[in-house]
């Protein structure tokens, strides 16, 4: 009995180093992807925005659409780390590996260290997760606080007495820093009260609805409610200024199905080939298996917390197909943070069916892990591709292109280019943007009433160099006495004009 102790608890330790391991090796690929990628406006505007004072960064957000406490930590940790890139990447890295560490614990604690590893590994191969852990923007953060917030709530509701009491507190606090961060933590916040109610529901005791106020859950939302109450009044203006891009889609049967395909080939469902769909098929078919076999097999005890993982992502999903009855506001990104409750399902799913060790559940989770590592290979290929604009960034290299010096100005087509170049170029290049409009709200209310506004379509001759940049076709005219040339890179142009 000594020496099967001493092998199960050797066991146990190799099963930790092997997730220690995977979450170490999914940083490091997700930093050494994200390093290779160029900003785009998203992840310009956060930096324009950290880079500002704390009350400015507060002022600004609340003309945007989201909330401030991501552009606060940038801010420090930008101005500890001088702004380098690879730092300010290593942030979100950061997030990202504490959300794995998050869910590997509280797997661990539902199911076992042999299923946290699966789980683990499941999420590690996630393209989606893996993009935006590197990219400048909230995310991976939210993603971790999610992770934490759930794992906290579990072990309050098994906790007696004082423990207990501060596991409450601590999840009260989770809650509110996570919408401080991201709004659409709101809907993981739905689905944890959705299975706490469930879990009522089922302990079979009479009239359990009607001591809802016994149940310490319910204080601690309380609790969470009264921290946010600060931010509520400027979260009402927000919801109404108009600030929202356009760039929302409805939740249906395309996207639902291209929720699975983001988080393992990194594509949505219009952009697969013949190939790609036919692995795909064999996915959807390998996840059904794995549930079939993996479900029958979980405990009594365990049933209810593989709930909680669905709940987790699934949740969300039927919120926004309601949402999107009334308004479309699903983009991939907004389900980042909770993709990681898919990817550990399916590895809980994983390792109890292996239990088994038949040729179909092997071949299953073989499609499962195979389906992951191509979807890795084709986020190491196209990087921070742009869904939503077709593109993929490239405005480090437009920028390189550019020059500045007292004989030269940089202009940029609209705001949205000047804000992307601004990550490049620092205040002392001379830059001008052109925009139509009196005032600038929403992103791009840090450059409302700026007297870098040109608000000619002629360029006006500035200097002996002008480096007018643009998407698509030109929307001012060069100055007369001016020749150039342009060289376009994903969309982004750079036209030289020089003085005759």
């Amino acid at each position: 009995m000594k020496r099967l102790s001493l092998l199960s608890r050797d066991t146990n330790r190799l099963t930790l180093y092997g997730i220690g391991g995977i979450i170490i090796l999914a940083m490091a690929a997700c930093l050494a992807i994200g390093l290779r990628q160029s900003v785009w406006f998203d992840e310009a505007y956060s930096l324009l925005l950290a880079k500002q004072a704390p009350a400015e960064i507060i002022r600004l957000t609340g003309l945007d659409t989201h909330p401030p406490l991501y552009y606060l930590l940038l801010h420090y940790w930008g101005e500890f780390f001088q702004w380098n890139v690879a730092a300010l990447r290593l942030l979100s890295v950061l997030g990202y590996g504490g959300a794995l560490v998050g869910i590997g614990l509280l797997v661990r604690r539902l199911f076992g260290a042999r299923a946290a590893l699966w789980a683990v590994g499941g999420a590690a191969l996630s393209p989606l997760l893996m993009r935006y852990g590197f990219e400048l923007r909230m995310y991976s953060i939210a993603s971790c606080i999610g992770v934490f917030a759930t794992l906290s709530m579990v072990a309050a509701r098994e906790a007696q007495g004082r423990r207990a009491l501060w596991l409450w507190i601590g999840y009260a606090f989770l809650v509110a820093i996570g919408v401080y961060t991201v709004y659409y933590l709101v809907l993981l916040w739905v689905a944890h009260v959705v299975w706490l109610v469930w879990m009522h529901a089922r302990s079979g005791e009479r009239g359990w609805y009607r001591k809802w106020f016994s149940w310490p859950w319910l204080w601690a939302f309380a609790g969470s409610v009264l921290l946010f109450l600060p931010w509520l009044p400027t979260f009402v203006k927000q919801m109404g200024n108009g600030a929202l891009a356009p760039i929302g889609q409805p939740m249906n049967a395309e996207n639902f199905f291209g929720i699975v395909s983001f988080n393992s080939l990194y594509q949505p469902l219009w952009q697969l080939s013949a190939t790609m769909s036919v692995i795909y098929g064999a996915l959807l078919v390998s996840i059904g298996v794995m549930a079939a076999k993996g479900y029958r097999k979980l405990t009594r005890r365990e049933k209810p917390h593989f709930w909680l993982l669905v709940a987790y992502i699934g949740v969300p999903i039927a919120l926004l197909v309601v949402i999107s009855t009334v308004k479309s506001m699903y983009v991939e990104r907004y389900l980042s943070h909770v993709a990681i409750g898919l990817m550990a399902a399916i590895g809980v799913l994983a390792s109890v069916a292996l239990r088994q060790r038949t040729r179909t559940v092997i071949l299953a989770v073989g499609v499962i892990v195979f389906s992951g590592v191509l979807g890795i290979i084709h986020l190491a290929s196209v990087g921070n591709y742009n869904f939503q604009r077709m593109q993929h960034p490239q405005v480090g290299r437009v920028a390189a292109l550019t020059q500045c010096d007292e004989r030269s100005v940089i202009v940029a087509a609209d705001p949205y280019v000047m804000i992307e170049l601004m990550a490049y170029k620092d205040s002392t290049c001379a830059m001008r943007f052109y925009s139509e409009w009196d005032s600038l709200s929403g992103g791009y209310a840090p450059l409302n009433h700026s007297p870098l506004q040109l608000k000619s379509t002629d360029i006006p001759a500035l200097a002996d160099t002008i480096y007018y940049v643009h998407y698509d076709e030109a929307k001012l005219a060069t100055p007369s006495g001016y020749t150039g040339n342009s060289q376009t890179i994903e969309g982004l142009t750079v036209t030289k004009l020089q003085r005759n």
